[in-house]
């Protein structure tokens, strides 16, 4: 589960294959987002706090959730071979999303819907983290190594 950034009034929470929205200041359920098949691994927002990435191990999804139609996918990435496990938007490139398998990451620029694999670890990529101030994209893997990418 993740705050939603700068706003802070929403936080998204995956269980099974649905991420629930909830309103912090109202404890009620805004939206429930569904659409992935499988068990949801991880839930990252943009540092705007209007979108939404959900991944499971044969799909990302990105939602909607500032203005407009919210709760709706509006970018959908299906797996090529490698299962998804965690992801990121890039600090400084919005429209870049950036996602961990094993053993590689996967770059989806959505706006294009064109993706590059990059080889990163010997093992699972758990967990992405972004500093918006340096720029840097932090991968950690099962291979108990932590790099961190320009």
């Amino acid at each position: 589960m993740r705050f939603q950034p700068r706003h802070g009034r929403y936080l998204a929470a995956a269980a099974e294959n649905v991420v629930s929205i909830l309103d912090v200041e109202t404890q009620a359920c805004r939206h429930s987002l569904q659409g992935h098949t499988k068990p949801i691994h991880s839930v990252c927002w943009d540092p705007s706090g209007e979108f939404l990435a959900s991944v499971s191990e044969d799909s990302v999804r990105v939602w909607t959730l500032g203005s407009g139609n919210e709760g709706e996918c509006v970018h959908e990435l299906s797996c090529n071979g490698n299962k998804f496990h965690s992801c990121v938007f890039h600090p400084t490139y919005s429209s870049l999303l950036v996602i961990g398998c094993y053993q590689s990451l996967e770059l989806w620029n959505m706006s294009e819907n064109k993706t590059m694999t990059l080889s990163a670890h010997d093992g699972l990529i758990a967990a992405l983290a972004v500093s918006t101030v340096s720029g840097l994209v932090a991968s950690a893997s099962h291979d108990k190594i932590v790099k961190l990418w320009k």
